[in-house]
């Protein structure tokens, strides 16, 4: 089901539809639910918090929450109702609803904290924080914030006491108003009394699960607020780079330790055919070997990249479907970065890259995705891909990569977006198996040497310098390809 077709499956969901739905739900999943979905509208809240407590105590099995909900938001239930039933991941309702868990998955995002379409973020961030609180955790969390609410505010008393539905005790204190989820981006949000309590309790990870997502849907700067964005205008050399001509500097763009942004490694070295029987026609027609050496690869650039203060996040052996959904979150959680960067070392012909179950993506989709995202408007964007280009020979048919379905809305999207391939279009990307990529090896190497002098695209420019030097036992040769939009210099930040 394409991302189009999803859409207009949505439309065609019956109110009808939702009686049987809930009657495949258990009790915690409809605690967890109604709170998505009620949950950012006082009134509402006040309304499902009296609902779901009257249900706990009478252990009704017969409901009609999902229906109120429908009646109550009739021009936008569907699209609410789906995300939240696949942030729960309620697989069996969204399977009697039509839905294919897969394509839901990589739409939705359900597993990635802070990142929604049509929930409030704060509130799948604060379901995420349930699921993953133990019950004991969950119960110390209900009595200290509990105890501290009751001290602030008069009333009665919510006379539940199972923190196994941990939810329950939210919406009270969203209906008390202790906590604030703020409007659709968590401006006006207040979580304090929440992330106090996590870190008094070390518990640190569930803490920044909240104060980020309050960050990272922050409204994005205008033209005015560009200091905000950490990607500074460079007028004289600092210390790291007092070598280069400060001439070179004047208009340029200089990424920073603090704000670098986040580094993500595709690294695929083992390879399998198991695909589902509709797309078994993509695969690739032979199979793909091992990528011995591709591991050294991926141990220098994080290495690299993690001494210039980039979040390096690093994926071994990742399917097409895989890679589509962790370039998306890198994108959506770019807003307050300076910029990503995107590595995929893989198997590839031309024009195209495989995903571990040798499903290819094409090379221009990936970059039309990373240009399509709002988060990283203007922002210096690097695809480098280590994979071979040759074209497929000609008595064997090539098969068509998958179909990514992206687009950018104006060429000005485009702006500051590089593409660094390790091989040139029809020929093959050499790789020791135990030293690594030539390609990869030599540009750690060029970081390394010149990110202190030299900008992003005259680094490049000596990679291509170097690679094109060696030589392969047999005398095989390799000429990197570089393409960039880049509108002025842009120079990584100082090293460590």
């Amino acid at each position: 089901m394409a991302g189009s077709n999803l859409l207009i499956h949505l439309d065609t969901i019956d109110q009808n539809d939702l009686i049987y739905a809930e009657r495949d739900m258990n009790f915690a999943q409809k605690v967890s639910l109604c709170f998505l979905l009620y949950g950012d509208d006082h009134s509402d809240a006040t309304y499902i918090l009296q609902k779901l407590l009257v249900m706990a105590r009478s252990d009704l099995s017969q409901s009609d929450l999902l229906i109120k909900f429908a009646k109550s938001r009739p021009e936008t239930w569907r699209r609410h109702l789906v995300e939240a039933l696949c942030i729960i991941g309620a697989r069996k309702v969204l399977r009697r609803l039509g839905f294919c868990w897969q394509e839901l998955r990589m739409h939705y995002l359900p597993h990635i904290a802070g990142i929604t379409l049509h929930v409030h973020p704060l509130l799948k961030s604060l379901y995420r924080m349930c699921e993953e609180l133990s019950l004991a955790q969950s119960g110390r969390l209900f009595l200290d914030v509990g105890e501290k609410v009751a001290s602030q505010q008069a009333g009665d008393p919510l006379r539940f006491y199972d923190p196994a539905y941990l939810e329950i005790f939210l919406l009270d204190w969203l209906t008390k108003r202790s906590i604030k989820l703020g409007d659709i981006n968590a401006a006006g949000s207040n979580v304090d009394l929440l992330v106090e309590h996590l870190k008094f309790n070390d518990l640190h990870a569930q803490a920044k699960l909240l104060t980020d997502t309050i960050i990272s849907n922050a409204p994005e700067p205008d033209a005015a607020g560009t200091a905000a964005m950490a990607i500074k205008q460079e007028i004289e050399s600092d210390n790291q780079q007092s070598k280069a001509p400060a001439i070179k500097r004047i208009g340029a763009l200089k990424l920073t330790r603090e704000n670098a942004g986040i580094a993500l490694i595709i690294n695929q070295q083992e390879f399998h055919r198991n695909v589902s029987k509709d797309i078994k026609k993509l695969l690739s027609p032979d199979p793909l070997h091992r990528r011995a050496g591709t591991d050294v690869d991926k141990e220098r650039l994080i290495e690299v990249f993690s001494s210039m203060g980039y979040n390096v996040e690093a994926y071994d052996n990742v399917d097409h479907l895989g890679i589509i959904e962790r370039i998306r979150s890198a994108c959506e959680r770019s807003l307050l970065r300076d910029s990503l960067v995107v590595f995929i070392l893989s198997h590839g012909f031309e024009e195209a890259v495989y995903g571990a179950n040798s499903i290819a993506l094409k090379i221009s989709d990936i970059e039309n995705m990373l240009c399509s995202y709002g988060t990283l408007s203007n922002k210096p964007k690097l695809l480098i891909i280590q994979a071979c280009q040759e074209k497929p020979a000609q008595k064997k048919e090539q098969n068509e990569p998958f179909n990514l379905d992206v687009t950018t809305r104006s060429p000005g999207q485009h702006i500051n977006m590089l593409r660094a391939m390790s091989t040139v279009n029809g020929y093959a990307a050499l790789r020791h198996t135990q030293k690594g990529s030539w390609f990869i090896g030599s540009l750690c190497d060029a970081i390394d040497s010149h990110s202190s002098s030299e900008h992003i695209a005259d680094i490049l420019t000596i990679v291509t310098n170097e690679v094109s030097k060696k030589r392969g036992s047999n005398d095989e040769s390799m000429v990197p390809n570089v393409k960039s939009t880049f509108r002025q210099h842009v120079y990584f930040p100082p090293r460590q």
